[in-house]
């Protein structure tokens, strides 16, 4: 006798259904109401939920007889979704009794939320080899497709929810990358990382793990590609700089690209065509603090020899009443402020963003009052060009002190 099929329901990244060869989504209906009161039941089968709290639900702030007539009428929407997939018992599984309706849950499911908490909970367990921890991290990374019903991250419910199986995905991906690392898997690391980043872009070990990949699989352009859009999020973004060991990992990419061969040949005029990239010969050379940094020693050790004057320079965007400026309005005007640095500077100048409002310059200048004239320029460029920018640009400028060996 051939057996039933099995209700199949994903939460994961959306909302879907599937009995046999039929599958409904929310994303083929244009009706929200009916799908949020449908994974609502669901994700809380194992409890009644009384009209009065699903009305506060699905209709806030009304009352009467209207919304419970529409609740109503929105049950009977859900049942015709359900018939659509041909399930024999489809008008019984949402079940009313005593003014509360419920999932029957005498109808056995397969719901990805529910065998994506096991296999976490499973991959936590001791007695598993390498291996087999391995095989069931993967499992569960293929269950999970996008954050809990993420069309529906506005309601207060799914907010409450997601951050628990979101939090549960972190680990996981940590774990996978971390054991195919063990076994120097690292095209496999690249790939869980690479969608891992596509599902959350602000985790950071997600980018440790999948630089490391490219650097181990000698990818050393892409991973510095990697790292610089990482940097550019996190200071755009969130308002903070990379962890000591995202800036560890930096500085073993720059080792990595110092061993690349350029070609086999002697001609040093090849070589200088290389190393002057056609991108940074206009304006000032932009780089990471990084890289200001080691050009900051490098001067400070031959001023001197050649008691030459290089001025430190720095541009703060405030408040104009002195507060720190909120980020949403930073991220916009901190690039222009980029780009006017880029069109007033010199080749010679050196610039680095010191923090997510500020930028640090190197300025070869004979004396403060020279290097001076350099950021009045900056600024009253930007002035100019965006008279009804709510900052106040501040600039503070000194000598560097020469470092005697």
């Amino acid at each position: 006798m051939e057996s039933k099929p099995i209700l199949q329901i994903r939460m994961l990244g959306g909302c879907s259904l599937t009995y046999g060869d039929k599958t409904i989504g929310d994303a083929n209906y244009h009706l929200k109401k009916p799908w949020m009161l449908m994974a609502y039941l669901i994700a809380f089968r194992s409890q009644e939920a009384p009209v009065e709290d699903l009305i506060n639900l699905l209709y806030p702030g009304e009352t009467g007889s209207r919304p419970t007539g529409a609740l109503k009428t929105l049950v009977y929407r859900v049942r015709e979704l359900l018939d659509e997939l041909g399930l024999p018992d489809s008008r019984d599984m949402i079940l009313m009794a005593r003014g509360t309706y419920a999932w029957n849950a005498g109808v056995p499911i397969r719901l990805d939320t529910d065998l994506f908490e096991l296999a976490c909970q499973r991959a936590g367990t001791a007695w598993l080899t390498p291996d087999e921890r391995l095989e069931v991290c993967m499992g569960a990374l293929a269950l999970y497709r996008g954050d809990f019903l993420s069309k529906a991250m506005g309601e207060r419910w799914v907010s409450r929810l997601a951050p628990y199986y979101h939090s549960m995905y972190i680990r996981l991906v940590q774990t996978t990358a971390g054991l195919l690392s063990d076994l120097d898997r690292w095209e496999e690391v690249i790939q869980v990382c690479g969608r891992a980043i596509q599902i959350d872009g602000y985790e950071e070990s997600f980018y440790y793990y999948l630089i490391r990949g490219l650097i181990r699989t000698g990818q050393t352009r892409q991973a510095m590609e990697r790292y610089k859009r990482m940097y550019s999020i996190f200071y755009t973004e969130l308002g903070a700089p990379p962890s000591a060991q995202m800036t560890e990992l930096y500085q073993e990419i720059c080792r990595e690209r110092t061993r690349e061969p350029v070609r086999e040949t002697e001609d040093l005029a090849a070589v200088s065509r290389f190393l002057l990239r056609e991108d940074r010969l206009t304006g000032a050379f932009f780089c990471e603090l990084d890289v200001f940094t080691d050009i900051y020693n490098l001067e400070a050790r031959s001023i001197a020899r050649s008691g030459r004057g290089v001025c430190l320079a720095m541009i703060s965007a405030v408040m104009r009443d002195g507060s720190t400026p909120p980020l949403r309005m930073l991220g916009g005007y901190m690039d222009k402020l980029a780009d006017c640095i880029q069109g007033t500077l010199r080749r010679g100048d050196v610039v680095a963003k010191y923090s997510v409002a500020q930028f640090i310059l190197l300025l070869p200048a004979p004396s403060v009052e020279k290097g001076r004239v350099a950021l009045d320029r900056i600024v009253g460029q930007f002035t100019e060009r965006y008279p009804r920018c709510p900052l106040l640009l501040r600039g503070n400028i000194r000598e560097i002190d020469p470092v005697l060996s």
